[in-house]
């Protein structure tokens, strides 16, 4: 070290280097603190981050699974909803001339095949709340044993001269465990292709 200030350091940068060098002993115990610290935060933080963008991936995921159960469901009830024609006063349990006649949670309707059709919320045999289509004394479930039909209601909503249409309003929850459960609210409003 010596031999290299004399040849190629002035006096004054070999008298620094050597101090430095001197001087150098280590990190002070307060360093090392604020370093395990600082690292701690950012460490935590990104965890956070990360098992919140996770979680929110799973509800994402549930969501859609939910969704994509109950569309065969909804389609079903959509095309016949359309479809469904004025029925004879004596017909259909009394629609009385009408497209459609709510009752509770049930809905009333001639469907285009002349048939009587209704829908309703009622439990399977596992105690789980599915939707029901009852056509002609024929029944059956026509939302999935995974997913869990609540609140469900129909509206008619009638003008005059004009279509009517009915909005139906549910709430639907995936079964399972509680990592790919997800509730929703669902509501569509169909008009009916039945003109006077």
């Amino acid at each position: 070290m010596h031999f290299i200030c004399r040849f190629e350091c002035s006096r004054f940068e070999c008298y620094m280097l050597n101090k430095i060098i001197k001087n150098n002993s280590g990190a002070t115990l307060v360093e090392i603190i604020v370093a395990v610290a600082i690292f701690s935060i950012v460490v935590l933080s990104a965890t956070q981050i990360f098992k919140m963008v996770v979680e929110g991936q799973r509800n994402a995921i549930a969501a859609q699974s939910t969704q994509e159960s109950m569309r065969y469901a909804l389609e079903v009830m959509s095309k016949e909803i359309r479809m469904a024609q004025k029925a004879a006063p004596s017909e259909c349990g009394g629609l009385s001339n009408k497209v459609f006649k709510v009752v509770g949670d049930k809905l009333y309707l001639k469907n285009i095949h002349n048939q009587c059709v209704e829908y309703s919320l009622e439990n399977d045999i596992n105690g789980i709340s599915r939707l029901k289509i009852d056509r002609d004394g024929i029944s059956a479930y026509i939302s999935p044993d995974e997913i869990k039909v609540s609140d469900l209601e129909f509206q008619v909503v009638e003008s005059a001269g004009e279509q009517s249409s009915v909005v139906m309003k549910m709430t639907v929850r995936a079964r399972g465990n509680d990592l790919h459960k997800s509730e929703m609210k669902i509501q569509t409003a169909i008009s009916s292709r039945y003109y006077e």
